[in-house]
């Protein structure tokens, strides 16, 4: 059974051209979903997909969840992939409480590497119609009308400062980003803007940016029609951002989308052709993440 695992693997990698296949290498996914999930069809389980992951050549990925923490499977899937690192994860939308410090501080006690604020259940991913599917709950608040995080917030950036993980800023909205990573920044909380070509202004990347957060770009964004528009918008914001400052993820794990780590290397490609250098994509898909999750 491995052994037919591993030739179809090897089929699947064949799309990836050789000079991308090679940055490929050592690349750490900080984004990726498989199942089980409760409401979407993934590509392949969570097993498959580190199996293949480690097949590639890739160093590691952080499994992620909308509804529940990954910490338990990402540390049950590490075990059995030697040398390769499983990061778990949780996004504190309402299937984990919304924002719930309690359930984050027991993520990270048993490990859990990132925390993502909410995604689906937030505000602005509600009045985008993401989610696929009907909600029968308010969103997931993070500040108040004036514009201010909750004390709920602050308890949460308290356990991922005391535990030094990593603070993903989820489906929120520009003004919310900027204001959430401005207070991660300060307390020292190494952090990530999610989705950055997604709806953050280009002038909050930078400012993040310059203070010492990092920028994801994901490969979901070229998976439909306008793809090659998607791409170059992106290419564009990544050169006025830096690459210094970018991690490039995928997101992939959809049912219709390519197996994610084909899809990885099919997005360092992009960039490849896009006249980016190896040693820039390079540190947008190993030493960056590789820094960002410690």
């Amino acid at each position: 059974m491995q052994e037919m695992a591993t030739r179809d693997h090897d089929a699947a990698f064949e799309a990836i051209p050789d000079r991308a296949r090679q940055v490929l290498q050592g690349a750490i996914d900080a984004h990726v979903h498989a199942a089980p999930d409760p409401y979407a069809e993934r590509r392949m389980d969570s097993r498959d997909l580190v199996q293949m992951a480690h097949a590639s050549g890739m160093a590691g990925l952080v499994l992620k969840s909308h509804e529940y923490p990954t910490q338990p499977l990402a540390m049950a899937l590490e075990q059995e992939t030697p040398g390769f690192r499983v990061h778990g994860a949780m996004s504190l939308d309402q299937g984990n409480g919304g924002i719930n410090p309690e359930a984050v501080e027991i993520s990270m006690r048993i490990g859990a590497t990132v925390v993502w604020m909410p995604t689906f259940d937030s505000a602005m991913s509600r009045s985008r119609g993401m989610g696929g599917r009907e909600f029968t709950y308010p969103p997931v608040a993070v500040v108040d009308e004036l514009g201010v995080l909750l004390p709920a917030v602050h308890e949460v950036l308290d356990v991922i400062q005391s535990y030094d993980r990593v603070l993903a800023s989820g489906h929120l909205s520009g003004d919310e980003t900027l204001t959430l990573m401005e207070e991660s920044r300060r307390r020292g909380i190494r952090s990530i803007i999610t989705h950055g070509s997604f709806w953050i202004p280009i002038e909050v990347q930078q400012q993040v940016a310059r203070a010492g957060g990092y920028i994801e770009h994901c490969a979901i964004g070229v998976q439909r029609e306008n793809g090659d528009e998607v791409a170059a918008d992106i290419f564009r914001q990544v050169r006025e951002v830096g690459a210094e400052h970018v991690v490039l993820s995928t997101d992939l794990g959809q049912a219709n989308n390519p197996d994610p780590p084909v899809g990885f290397g099919l997005w360092i490609e992009r960039f490849l052709m896009a006249g980016f250098s190896a040693e820039d994509v390079s540190c947008m898909v190993r030493q960056n993440p590789t820094d960002l999750l410690g």
